[in-house]
């Protein structure tokens, strides 16, 4: 196995340097990545948790209802509960506009949905893993010409699902773009027919062998065949269901209501017993509710609204397709063509019933039994102009991960309402310990998609330059930043406690397995570093080695107390770099003539002094270096650290300070050098130059952070 090189800066990414009667510079600003991050944090609590209830309000018309008050809604939870409405607002979007905001540059990568937006983000999903290529065809026509009704405020993504779930195209309001993705959604998964009618299976065949009479060893056959035809539909069933609770989390981290239009045939949400097929009627009989609950659950958990649209629309029965060749056997009783048709009709119930729960679980709508499935999605869309937001926090109830039905009941009459119709109590924090956290990291690399609960953000940063580079490969370096407002902070000793796991996944060159490498980034947090986090998020360099060959890397952070977790995808070779964190101009009215620019030793009569103020940073005098860099090592570590056990350690234990190795020197024109003392040899960046006495000078300080004879 290649050795990995993964060097995360000791220090959050921060500004200026420590002076004895001197004014600091101003901070920079904001990386882009930083002004992302919301305000404020909330310990997230297994027992206090919010449920949010879109509610959409329709008058006999369909026509949306506005402006009822809060008093006119009751939430009830089973056993005739009430519940308090902790919030509640009106959202009204159709008169507003949306722009979806295009990333701060190419080396900027998120998860999360750079927008300003009025319309529900919306995904087009072509289900090529339930759904004949001959019905997906027509689905193409219909997703076309959806497109055409839908406003241009409607942010849109297209996905496509075979065995798992892909991206097609992320969001966009451009139409030209999305009908180009739409082209590329077609897909061919063998799909197995019910044997009972399949004229090709292995039973048919010898029936028709002997005459249409059955025998123990047609009857054992057909045992075994109904057997390995559920086998095969519980493998569809589970990875589309996965594929939906994958869904869920990529959109979990987009606030407001969403949604998931499902072109599809869709499953049976059961296979029924058979009394004429084999001597076992119970043989390959099955019951997918709970996997449809699974899914549901986790949709409505991130509010995702689900359309299913049937796409066989009001298609003929495949009986009486010229282009099928029906199999009439004389089996009694419901044998021949009847029987036939009786188990196809049921089976589409049974599928459409799988839509229906999912549609009402999660508050969509089913689009069925019409060749209108533009129309069709286009007025249930409507609902997300116009909806309540509810949320309470359940009283009286036991997290016992039970499913809690949810009724809403509303004074007006002759209205209709859609909403999610129930939740799991689940106990977060049991949950997240049931898995170890590098299990729960490996499996975020797996998961096809990103994930969004925590939001996070990348951006590739230029490559040290050092003697070394030569002579082996030359580390990539990242920037990731992490937003706190998802994280738990737990009280611990007078400070709070950060428990984040964070690791690195290398894919192989076809994207498929990975090389994880993790990192604990948990640690005690005293309050001045918290506020710093809440203001620009949590934001660290790593470097790490590729492989030549591979081009992909997944960043993942796991928050081990609730298990929340955000990952975002990052090329493993970088070409192009982000100016971070690039130091600012001074504000318009800053009075740079009280902008330290300079550091000045004496030693007896002797001076020199460490300027950055010009063309570049230099250290200069007659104060030589090995007395220069020790006062400047003890200005602004000495204080607080010592050296314990090869490392600068804080010498107050209970405070959790961390000496902070990465700094910044600006100068009244607005450029400056960013100095790295975390890594294995000083790193330096920016626009202002650092000249050999300067790196000379912080050649020394940096032995001595990191405890070592000079």
């Amino acid at each position: 196995m290649r050795a990995k090189r993964w060097l995360p800066a000791l220090g959050l990414v921060s500004t200026g340097i420590v002076l004895a009667q001197a004014t600091p510079a101003p901070p920079p600003k904001a990386t882009a990545a930083a002004q992302q991050q919301p305000p404020a944090n909330q310990t997230i609590k297994a027992r206090t948790r919010l449920i949010a209830v879109d509610v959409v309000v329709t008058d006999s018309h369909g026509a949306p209802v506005r402006g009822l008050p809060k008093g006119d809604f009751q939430i009830f939870e089973e056993h005739n509960r009430e519940q308090e409405i902790a919030q509640f607002q009106f959202i009204d979007r159709a008169a507003g506009t949306s722009r979806l905001a295009a990333a701060p540059s190419p080396t900027f990568f998120t998860n999360q949905l750079s927008s300003d937006l009025v319309a529900a983000p919306t995904i087009l999903l072509m289900d090529a893993l339930n759904t004949e290529i001959t019905n997906q065809m027509q689905v193409r026509q219909h997703m076309l010409a959806l497109l055409k009704t839908l406003p241009p405020t409607t942010p849109v993504a297209v996905f496509s699902l075979e065995h798992t779930p892909h991206i097609v195209q992320d969001f966009s309001t451009d139409p030209k773009v999305l009908r180009a993705a739409i082209d590329r959604t077609l897909g061919s998964v063998p799909i197995e027919q019910n044997p009972q009618d399949d004229p090709e299976s292995a039973s048919n065949q010898m029936l028709d062998q002997n005459g249409g009479q059955e025998t123990q060893a047609t009857q054992a056959l057909e045992n075994f065949e109904a057997m390995e035809y559920e086998a095969q539909m519980a493998i569809r069933v589970e990875e589309t269901t996965d594929a939906m609770i994958e869904i869920s989390k990529y959109l979990g981290g987009f606030g407001g209501r969403k949604n998931l239009i499902w072109f599809s045939e869709s499953f049976p949400i059961w296979l029924e017993p058979s009394g004429d097929f084999g001597t076992d009627p119970f043989a390959g009989s099955a019951n997918y509710t709970d996997k449809v609950r699974a899914a549901a659950e986790a949709l409505t958990d991130a509010r995702v609204s689900v359309y299913p649209v049937d796409a066989t629309g009001l298609a003929v029965d495949q009986l009486y397709s010229a282009t099928q060749n029906p199999h009439i056997n004389a089996r009694s009783p419901g044998s021949g063509f009847g029987g036939q048709l009786s188990r196809q009709n049921a089976q589409h119930l049974d599928k459409q019933a799988t839509m229906d729960n999912l549609a009402e679980a999660t508050g969509g709508r089913t689009c069925k039994n019409t060749n209108d499935l533009a129309g069709c999605v286009q007025s249930a869309l409507n609902d997300d102009s116009t909806y309540y937001e509810l949320a309470y926090y359940p009283n009286g109830i036991a997290w016992d991960g039970r499913f809690h039905k949810i009724t809403v009941k509303i004074t007006q009459r002759g209205v209709r309402l859609a909403y999610r119709r129930g939740y799991f109590a689940t106990d977060v924090s049991a949950l997240a310990t049931r898995q170890k956290p590098e299990e729960l990291l490996k499996q975020a690399c797996r998961n096809p998609l990103p994930s969004t609960a925590i939001t996070l953000t990348v951006e590739p940063v230029a490559p040290r330059q050092s003697a070394s580079a030569a002579a082996q490969a030359v580390p990539s370096r990242y920037l990731l930043t992490v937003s706190p407002a998802e994280l738990s902070f737990e009280p611990q000793e007078g400070l709070r406690q950060l428990n984040l796991q964070m690791a690195i996944c290398e894919f192989d060159p076809k994207g498929i397995s990975f090389q994880l490498v993790p990192r604990d980034l948990s640690r005690p947090v005293p309050d001045d570093l918290y506020k710093k986090w809440q203001e620009g998020g949590i934001s660290n360099i790593f470097e790490y080695v590729a492989a030549p060959d591979d081009q992909r890397l997944r960043f993942v952070v796991l928050d081990v107390p609730s298990g929340a977790v955000g990952s975002v995808d990052a090329p493993a070779h970088p070409h192009e770099f982000a100016s971070i964190p690039s130091p600012s101009a001074p504000s318009p009215g800053q009075n740079t003539a009280q902008m330290v620019t300079k550091l000045k030793f004496r030693a007896g009569n002797a001076a020199s002094v460490l300027d950055w103020s010009g063309s570049s940073l230099s250290y200069q005098g007659d104060v030589s270096i090995n007395q220069g860099a020790p006062a400047f090592f003890q200005s602004l570590y000495g204080a607080k650290f010592h050296c314990e056990a090869g490392k600068l350690v804080a010498k107050d234990p209970a405070s959790g300070a961390t000496p902070n190795l990465l700094l910044t020197f600006r100068n009244p024109s607005g450029i400056g050098a960013l100095v790295e003392l975390g890594g294995e040899a000083p790193a330096y960046s920016g626009n202002l130059p650092v000249d050999a006495s300067a790196r000379a000078f912080f050649d020394y300080v940096w032995k001595l952070c990191h405890c070592q004879q000079p």
